[in-house]
């Protein structure tokens, strides 16, 4: 089974191409507010790296949030339209779950019993995903939400090794070294250029979604906000009318 993956939840725009588990390849451009203009080509690098085309696929997965509105926006739609246009099937793949299999996917001198998938959500607030892993099956135990910082270490289990990943990493060790309760060897926070979102992984995980349920119903398909999008439709509205 071939899978094309597509991330666009963050400023990575990444495309990938997995075969029966394994990644043939993957292309990403690191920039901010190039999604519009780079996916496609993207996607295209990925065909020709991967020897194969379009119509060669069994299914496409795409990120689908929570992360930046615009950037989860684009990615759909341009899933969609390469769905529509040929028939492949299509699967939403949570973005925070995508980061927690990326994760699976490197070693460590001690095993982490569990996942804690962040990225930054404005202010002092993060989007957020708890997984436990055993073998290759990613269990979630706190779903998707937005939440404070300070808050996030009440959802957290004590006295287990925990590994963090995503862009709100950061936010949250900044938070807790000035915590007093801090404690480093609980935590796993991997180095920023390392980091980030993964479209092999959310490839991977929509291998086994298709190959377990198949495709999803396209024209209800749509962005995991978590945040409510008409918060920041109000906000720009104020903003031009004054």
């Amino acid at each position: 089974m071939r899978i094309l993956g597509i991330e666009t939840a963050t400023i990575l725009c990444s495309a990938a191409i997995v075969a029966d588990g394994n990644v043939l390849c993957e292309h990403s451009a690191d920039s901010p507010r190039v999604h519009s203009e780079k996916l496609v080509s993207i996607i295209d690098n990925c065909f020709q790296t991967a020897k194969c085309g379009l119509g060669s696929l069994d299914g496409i997965a795409v990120s689908i949030g929570p992360g930046s509105f615009t950037g989860l926006r684009i990615g759909l739609s341009v899933a969609k339209g390469l769905s529509y246009a040929t028939g492949i099937s299509l699967v939403a793949v949570p973005t925070l779950k995508g980061l927690a299999r990326y994760g699976m996917s490197m070693h460590f001198a001690e095993v982490p019993n569990y996942i804690l998938s962040l990225l930054d959500a404005r202010r002092d607030e993060v989007y957020m995903a708890l997984y436990s892993s055993k073998g290759s099956i990613i269990e979630e135990l706190v779903p998707s939400s937005a939440m404070s910082v300070k808050h996030l270490t009440a959802h957290l289990p004590r006295n287990s090794k925990i590994l963090i990943l995503g862009d709100g990493a950061e936010k949250f060790r900044q938070y807790l070294t000035k915590a007093d309760n801090y404690d480093n060897s609980s935590y796993i926070i991997l180095p920023d250029v390392i980091n980030r979102c993964s479209a092999a992984a959310i490839a991977l995980l929509g291998e086994n979604i298709i190959s377990e349920h198949g495709g999803e119903d396209i024209a209800s398909m749509e962005p995991l906000y978590v945040k409510e999008f008409y918060t920041l439709v109000r906000t720009q509205h104020q903003k031009e009318s004054t």
